[in-house]
């Protein structure tokens, strides 16, 4: 295969896992999620067949072309940013590649690279079927990795594709998504491996079966899993626990401004007119008979922590409407000894009937580049780019939040993407879930849609229902399946109202954590080491060319 065509195949494999996830001008699912299925296997077939080099580097062209397109929204806020997180996030893909070569590589017999005078050279079992268990391996150690730590992005997961087919999404409430992502990239490995191996005939479909066989058991598995989660839900409505009615107030009022505009302070007046808005809608939620209204990410643009404009027209819609708040907004901690100095949160705060403010959690996980800017003074091209002049604070860490006897895990924007954190919050005790975000930034684009199918995830993965207020959308209210049962479209002003269940009910992710990854990991890790002693041994122990 000459280098040009594995380079246009592996481009075009990316680009066609991008059309599994859901884009601008669609519904939050109408990906073309089967695609994802079949989609890596062009590139598989180029990591199987073609030289080493030509392998890895159409792979990173694969990974780049992929996240290049599926995270196309980010180039609204420069195209350096978006090229350069495609870069590094399409990494991944080249790390999965290079793995299954050398474990390829490795079950070669060690006399096969330098065939003895007078010995028979035999066959290579390089297309040994174990290299399609190599790269799901190996695809879920990088896709773990690279969603870990501070500047961790577990966008773009192959399982988060999948959020549609609800039995197999059930995987997450086992191993999370990556089990759903093992199970994906083990089909594509399959049929890329039959392709390459086409020559031998009916032997090389033999992994497909047995890949068929596991994937139709993890579908068996899931889909008996949503059978006792709709059991237990219909128990649980049949008791005589009553269900909280919650509301959520979607006000999309600022769908006609630009980016930079967004970046504009907020006059009295606009800030004045913003909450005139809230409020109409929380009282249409109330009339409804909403206990609880959710306000999304940034709704109230004044310190409600400190007497002014926001703080009184919060606390009195809340007494007048007789609803619980919870409410999105900054909050601001002075210094004392510096007053200058002070420090600023993204934080979200609950405002109980009687409009007294009874609890407040300030986000713990930031947006790098967004919300805080690192090794800001050595970064001189920032100044070109939408950053903000002073960083927001971290959170001191993850809390609950009770409004009306119902304890909300909540998870502010980004923080949504991140399966520990929704997890600390139920090991915590938390009863529901409750996402606030403001994705205006991203315009129209498809990044609020991409966004809601990730929150689903957190739903399965803990069990718990899951309410999702957006400023400009998605809202929506997602079961412990992951479905959707109520949602507003993107840039639709509205509320949504529905009936919602504190459960006390575990999942095994919710115990386990992220054991599935883990295991990936350490079992690709022994292999590599595996692989690569017997080399390393040979090598060292050959003599050398002229010693005496």
């Amino acid at each position: 295969m000459r280098a040009a065509i594995a380079l246009a195949i592996c481009a075009a494999s990316g680009l066609l896992l991008a059309l599994a996830y859901p884009h601008a001008g669609r519904c939050a699912v109408c990906g073309l999620w089967p695609i994802a299925w079949v989609a890596l296997a062009p590139w598989l077939v180029v990591v199987f067949t073609a030289p080493p080099r030509t392998a890895i580097a159409g792979s990173w062209l694969a990974g780049f072309a992929f996240f290049a397109a599926l995270m196309s929204w980010v180039a609204i806020f420069g195209y350096l940013p978006w090229a350069l997180l495609a870069l590094i996030e399409g990494l991944a893909f080249a790390l999965t590649a290079a793995v299954a070569r050398v474990i390829q590589w490795g079950q070669l017999p060690i006399w096969r690279q330098e065939p003895l005078a007078g010995r028979t050279t035999p066959r290579e079992i390089g297309n040994c079927p174990l290299r399609i268990l190599a790269v799901a391996l190996a695809w879920v150690t990088f896709e773990f990795a690279r969603g870990s730590g501070e500047f961790g992005v577990p966008w773009g997961q192959v399982g988060h594709s999948q959020a549609p087919f609800v039995a197999l999404a059930q995987l997450a409430a086992f191993g999370g998504v990556p089990a759903i992502s093992f199970v994906v990239v083990l089909a594509n490995a399959a049929i890329a491996h039959a392709i390459a191996e086409r020559r031998r005939g009916p032997t090389a479909l033999r992994p497909v079966f047995y890949v068929g066989a596991v994937v139709a058991g993890a579908v068996a598995l899931g889909g008996a899993h949503a059978r006792l989660v709709e059991r237990s839900l219909a128990a649980e409505r049949q008791s005589a626990l009553p269900d909280i009615r919650v509301g959520i107030a979607q006000p999309s009022l600022k769908t006609w401004l630009t980016v930079e505009q967004l970046n504009l302070p907020v006059t009295i007046e606009q800030q004045e007119w913003e909450l005139s808005q809230y409020a109409r809608l929380t009282r249409q939620a109330a009339a409804a008979g909403a206990r609880i209204v959710i306000w999304p990410e940034s709704a109230v643009s004044g310190y409600l922590d400190y007497p002014g404009i926001a703080r009184d027209a919060v606390t009195s819609l809340a007494r007048k409407a007789g609803v619980w708040l919870l409410v999105g907004g900054p909050a601001y901690a002075a210094d004392p000894a510096h007053p200058a100095n002070g420090r600023e949160y993204n934080s979200a705060y609950v405002i109980s009937e009687r409009g007294a403010i009874v609890g407040r959690y300030d986000k713990v996980h930031l947006v790098p580049f967004g919300e805080y800017v690192p090794w800001r003074n050595h970064l001189p091209l920032l100044q070109h780019y939408q950053v903000r002049a002073t960083d927001v604070a971290r959170g001191a860490g993850h809390r609950l939040l009770r409004a009306d006897g119902l304890d909300f895990g909540p998870m502010i924007c980004f923080e949504s993407v991140f399966p520990d954190i929704s997890r600390t919050e139920a090991n915590h005790g938390a009863r529901a879930l409750a996402i606030i975000t403001n994705d205006a930034w991203f315009l129209r684009t498809a990044a609020a849609a991409q966004h809601l199918e990730i929150g689903r995830f957190r739903a399965i993965e803990q069990g718990l229902w899951v309410a999702r207020g957006a400023a400009t959308g998605i809202s929506a209210f997602i079961s412990p399946l992951g479905r959707i049962t109520k949602s507003l479209s993107l840039m639709q002003r509205g509320v949504l109202v529905a009936d919602i269940r504190a459960r006390t009910g575990s999942t095994f992710y919710r115990r386990a954590g992220p054991l599935f990854s883990e295991i990936c990991a350490g079992v690709t890790i022994l292999w590599l080491l595996g692989a690569l002693a017997p080399r390393l041994r040979h090598r060292r122990n050959r003599p050398r060319a002229g010693c005496c």
